[in-house]
């Protein structure tokens, strides 16, 4: 009986060891927060809800990287030791990449450093033998004219795009995909789904850029039906 427990345990531990990981590498929009700061939600803590039987996700984003911080960091050092054969990591930056020249901590050019640094974690991934996915970054919900208009991060997504392409990654466009869903609900409508209409003093009204937890809800979805319509590897993934 004693043996056939231990078996039962060991086979457990076995298949968690061999499960595949979903990890996240970004920044505030994709972040986990504690409890503490709900409604708060990054769109990477709820992830976990979505995936199939036998996956895991891993959140490493941290709140106000860059490709450029998250790295000087060893915040990807550490991530990509835990990296095994056959994991995905998705790869999502772009908000705080263009932070002013001023704040050299963070900032990137979308036509030099920030292409560099995404090469480089696509390159690492590789190393362990895992799928980089790259990601585009969430809108901002700023709207003009009844659509949303965020011209600030473009050269980023176009960045992404030129990097997907040079390197032969595949590459999920978060950002094309809110902009359409927003722009179907329209502005006050969209504008529930951010820390816009929480009732924390400093975010109320104001934040048109970080999720509470029913728009991280609402959008996760979003993300994965876009995954499955466009067949992408980490697509099988998913429920």
């Amino acid at each position: 009986m004693l043996k056939k427990i231990i078996m039962t345990i060991l086979t457990a531990a076995s298949t968690t060891a061999m499960a595949t990981t979903v990890f996240l590498a970004g920044d505030s929009t994709c972040a986990s927060y504690r409890a503490q700061r709900a409604p708060l939600t990054g769109w990477g803590q709820v992830l976990n809800k979505f995936v199939a039987p036998g996956v895991r996700v891993s959140n490493r984003a941290a709140s106000g990287r860059s490709t450029k911080s998250f790295i000087d960091e060893g915040r990807w050092d550490k991530l990509i030791s835990a990296v095994k054969p056959g994991d995905f990591v998705i790869i999502q930056f772009g908000h705080n990449d263009r932070s002013t020249r001023e704040k050299m901590k963070h900032y990137t050019d979308p036509a030099g450093s920030f292409r560099d640094n995404l090469k480089k974690m696509i390159s690492d991934v590789r190393a362990k033998k895992a799928i980089p996915l790259l990601a585009t970054p969430t809108v901002n919900c700023i709207f003009r004219d009844g659509k949303i208009y965020d011209d600030k991060l473009v050269a980023y997504r176009e960045a992404i795009f030129a990097v997907g392409k040079s390197e032969n990654v595949e590459v999920a466009d978060f950002y094309d995909v809110c902009v359409k869903n927003f722009n179907a609900l329209g502005e006050s409508e969209a504008l529930k789904l951010f820390m816009y209409s929480s009732d924390i003093p400093k975010r109320k009204g104001i934040d048109r850029i970080h999720f509470n937890f029913h728009g991280a809800q609402t959008i996760v979805p979003w993300f994965v039906d876009y995954c499955k319509k466009e067949n992408l590897s980490i697509a099988k993934c998913f429920k």
